[in-house]
């Protein structure tokens, strides 16, 4: 049992269709994670009163259990204490599993950074949040970039989860080829493909961003 290439031409236009619903909820959810990661990350660094212990519960919560129970969670959840349609649901999973993450990644960064630069923007007369907002955040992120462009490798392939609550991503629409044709060689493998350019969409992106900050660093260095 081969390739068969008048199914996918058959069913290309349904692959299509769960593609854009894969790119569409991964931007979406990219966008948002990346937010909510600093803002998280930031008050673990600061270790605010009040909050950093709800905050570092929830990062160690999201990232040591599966994402496919924390969907379950939020889809059987939620929906029975008020309604809310599926794809907010997949949206937020996603932000809060992968959101957690970047948090971690985005407080390393934060720590990295030399503690000398934090007292100068106290000495010009910065606030502590001033001085996080315009100065440790922006180094953070740069030191972090290919960490976090990693991550929107992981959060376009976690994706592929959301078809247990019945979004018509990428990884549904395969599943349904197969289910119609019984050819599970075509309809995963033409699945498979189409995030496999999705990641090297990301990697190329990821060399761009590389090649612009040794670029910058260049003219700062002359």
């Amino acid at each position: 049992m081969g390739f068969n290439w008048r199914i996918l031409a058959g069913t290309r236009d349904m692959y299509l269709d769960g593609l854009l619903v894969t790119i569409l909820y991964s931007i979406v959810a990219i966008i948002i994670a990346v937010l909510w990661g600093i803002l998280i990350g930031s008050i673990n660094f600061r270790r605010v009163k009040g909050l950093s212990l709800i905050t570092r519960a929830y990062t160690t919560f999201f990232r040591e259990t599966p994402l496919l129970v924390q969907i379950y969670f939020w889809f059987y959840g939620l929906s029975r204490i008020m309604p809310v349609s599926a794809s907010v649901i997949g949206v937020m999973a996603l932000v809060f599993n992968d959101g957690a993450f970047i948090a971690e990644i985005v407080r390393g960064g934060l720590q990295s950074i030399d503690r000398g630069q934090e007292e100068a923007a106290y000495s010009l007369g910065f606030s502590k949040s001033q001085t996080l907002f315009y100065f440790l955040i922006p180094q953070a992120v740069r030191k972090t970039q290919d960490s976090i462009m990693n991550m929107v490798s992981i959060i376009i392939k976690d994706t592929s989860l959301l078809m247990w609550i019945t979004i018509t991503e990428l990884t549904y629409v395969a599943h349904r080829v197969n289910s119609k044709f019984y050819q599970p060689i075509t309809a995963y493998l033409t699945a498979a493909a189409f995030y496999f350019t999705l990641f090297l969409i990301v990697q190329g992106i990821k060399k761009l961003m590389d090649r612009r900050a040794e670029k910058k660093n260049g003219l700062i260095a002359t």
